[in-house]
């Protein structure tokens, strides 16, 4: 009976040991597998941080060109020069491909819901830029780009109703970068830091 007892003794620590290595192991898995995770994920926000940055400096580029088209034009009006509207290849392309990967993956939305909806925001934002920059672009190739030479002014000296619409989009242009520097700087940047502050 003592025997038996010792035995059953025996089997059950044997069985606890067996337990206790297989959890153990388990656990051991898991963790390793969260660390992996994590770095992924870091290592995708440091990407899609870089890719921010970078579009933050394409914004500032952008910024420069139409401020100071702008501003060169409406300091000449109000001078009351005659200045002549002239082409403005603004060059804003920003295709920013993590973004596009990071939403056909759902990875935005499987972190978070309302982030994902806000880098939505945001990346719509950038191509409805996109598009108005390349609209403008378009319109002065058309406009102002001619063989023969194109009288701007009317006869008083005011410049004439169709060309009105340069100022117009130069000032609609500037508000668009605005807003679009104010979102990126203010919103996109500071968030992805945080979150790459917590994955660490």
């Amino acid at each position: 009976m003592a025997k038996e007892r010792r035995g059953l003794i025996k089997f059950i620590a044997e069985l606890l040991i067996v337990f206790v290595g297989v959890y153990g192991a388990f656990e051991l898995n898991r963790y390793q597998e969260n660390k992996r995770e994590t770095k992924i994920r870091e290592r995708y926000f440091s990407s899609f941080n870089s890719e921010l940055n970078k579009l933050s400096y394409d914004i500032s580029s952008a910024q420069k060109v139409i401020n100071s088209t702008l501003s060169n034009f409406q300091t000449a009006l109000d001078k009351g020069e005659k200045p002549v509207p002239k082409p403005v290849n603004i060059i804003f392309e920003a295709p920013m491909l993590i973004t596009r990967a990071g939403f056909n993956d759902d990875v935005f939305i499987q972190l978070d819901a309302s982030l994902a909806a806000s880098l939505s925001g945001g990346y719509d934002n950038v191509q409805l830029v996109i598009r108005q920059i390349e609209r403008f672009n378009q319109i002065c190739d058309n406009q102002l780009i001619s063989n023969n030479p194109i009288n701007f002014y009317d006869r008083q000296g005011n410049l004439k109703p169709e060309f009105h619409w340069y100022q117009k989009e130069l000032l609609a242009l500037q508000q668009y970068m605005t807003n679009l520097d104010e979102m990126i700087n203010k919103g996109a940047i500071p968030a992805v830091k945080k979150l790459l502050d917590s994955l660490q």
